[in-house]
């Protein structure tokens, strides 16, 4: 249920900061020292640049190491920690450079300009941590990171973890429990309702995560419970029995010192959504920016060819199930039926349902070849991926990214099962694991366990990797 996968990338974030805070603080404290102060009591030369050049790498060092050996670049720090562990680091990093100079008196310093740094790095460092922090509630609000949870059971295990989760802040927001048998003495959230009334609640509460707290809960309805979960895009966890935590690809969390056992979730929230936004933004920008004269030629080349709008814009299904407009090159003509693509991929789907279920996977090729309502420039650009290239814009926007799972119609989306609908856990892509791995000769369900494992096991490097592969999958394999 938690997210706290071990990655350096915010500690490498928090050191960068730092870094720019005190070069923007030692800039300021140069500037009021020998224009401002100077200018108002003494008359003296430009600031000693050598001399100052000589020293700021070694201070700058010395600060960050300072930082590091208190704690303040651990994960999960408090705001008040946080704070308290840069003072002591600004203080100790700032005594032991006027104790380096009591002893080499070679180098010079101005004793005005250190008065200025001092509290001017605090000022800039501590705003710059405060900022950082607004920006991952935000993030962690806005796209997963906080979990609305929902407990099932009421005994002194559920509400000790109820009280652990609390504790937990930006991570957990528990929305209350559901009771199973007798109601029990009213806890520390309020009770919304009985077992049966679990699909009603999630849905209501907007749930992001069901805790099965209640040990006893019979089999029927803990199965039941995590269809109800799968239906809605519910994440569930449970509080084991001894046995249970040595189930296969679960993930066993610790909340207050109690384990719980539950299906692994995106790894794509919080932090690591930042991350990921910031490169779809720069990179759809470099692309859209690099990529104008081709798309320019090819908008020519289809309005030359074809009668009809450049583009083709239609209504996909994308993060949490929520529709959005899908743009690309058009490379169809005007006013064809779309029942063709429909019936195929109806089958397609069901057909690798079944096979899945009756222990065989099928491999088929997930595009209709020599599709009759394609024109021959639209077989081109479809053959290297160009009318791709406006899915751009949806990158920009938002409604995408650039590595994602493919966004589904609608009408794939109808004969879907509860465990298919985990690719919306993310923004859809315009290229992904799938693509890269096998492209349209996967099978459904071979694609949809791509994305799963993508989701699950998310990393900057992999959407680095992931994008290069790209490139010579489009340019050298078969496509349709």
């Amino acid at each position: 249920m938690s997210r706290r996968h071990s990655s350096s990338w915010p500690a490498v974030v928090l050191v960068l900061i730092d870094l720019m805070g005190f070069f923007a603080a030692i800039h300021l404290a140069i500037w009021l020292r020998y224009s401002i102060f100077v200018g108002a009591f003494i008359k003296q030369g430009p600031p000693p640049w050598p001399e100052i050049l000589d020293v700021l790498p070694f201070v700058a060092v010395s600060w960050i190491a300072v930082n590091a050996s208190v704690g303040s670049y651990r994960q999960g720090l408090g705001a008040l920690d946080e704070f308290s562990s840069l003072l002591r680091a600004t203080i100790l990093t700032f005594l032991g450079v006027l104790s380096a100079h009591f002893f080499y008196r070679e180098a010079s310093y101005s004793r005005a300009m250190i008065g200025f740094l001092i509290p001017l790095l605090l000022f800039v460092s501590l705003a710059s941590r405060l900022v950082l922090r607004m920006l991952r509630r935000r993030a962690l609000t806005k796209f997963g990171g906080t979990l609305r949870v929902l407990v099932v059971g009421e005994d002194p295990t559920a509400q000790g973890l109820i009280q652990g989760m609390i504790r937990l802040g930006d991570q957990y927001k528990v929305i209350g429990s559901l009771s199973v048998g007798p109601r029990k003495t009213q806890g520390i959230l309020p009770v919304l309702g009985e077992f049966e009334d679990l699909e009603e609640v999630c849905q209501r509460e907007n749930i992001d995560t069901l805790v099965i707290a209640e040990r006893e809960l019979g089999e029927d309805k803990v199965l039941s419970s995590i269809e109800v979960c799968l239906r809605n895009q519910v994440a569930w966890n449970m509080v084991p029995r001894v046995h249970e935590l040595l189930v296969d690809r679960a993930r066993v969390d610790l909340v207050d010192g109690i384990p719980l056992v539950g299906m692994r979730r995106t790894n794509i929230v919080g932090f690591n959504w930042m991350l990921k936004r910031a490169l779809d933004i720069v990179a759809s920008s470099v692309l859209l920016l690099v990529g104008s004269p081709l798309m320019i030629g090819v908008a020519i080349a289809i309005r030359i060819s074809s009668k009809g709008p450049i583009f083709y814009v239609q209504e996909r299904v994308g993060y949490r199930g929520q529709l959005f407009p899908f743009i690309k090159f058009r490379s169809m003509h005007l006013n064809n039926d779309n029942a063709i693509h429909r019936d195929y991929t109806r089958q397609w789907i069901t057909e690798n349902k079944a096979h899945t279920e009756g222990g065989e996977a099928k491999e088929a090729v997930h595009k209709i070849i020599d599709d009759p309502r394609i024109f021959k420039v639209g077989k081109f650009i479809r053959r290297y991926s160009v009318d791709e290239l406006p899915q751009l814009f949806n990158v920009f926007r938002g409604d995408m990214s650039l590595i994602g799972p493919r966004p589904a119609l609608a009408y794939e989306v109808e004969v879907y099962s509860e465990w298919h609908r985990r690719r919306f856990e993310a923004p859809p892509g315009i290229t992904g694991l799938w693509q890269v791995s096998g492209r349209n000769r996967l099978s459904f369900e071979q694609m949809v366990e791509l994305d799963i494992e993508y989701l699950e096991n998310w990393t900057l490097g992999t959407d680095l990797r992931i994008l290069i592969r790209t490139v010579s999958v489009v340019l050298f394999e078969k496509a349709y």
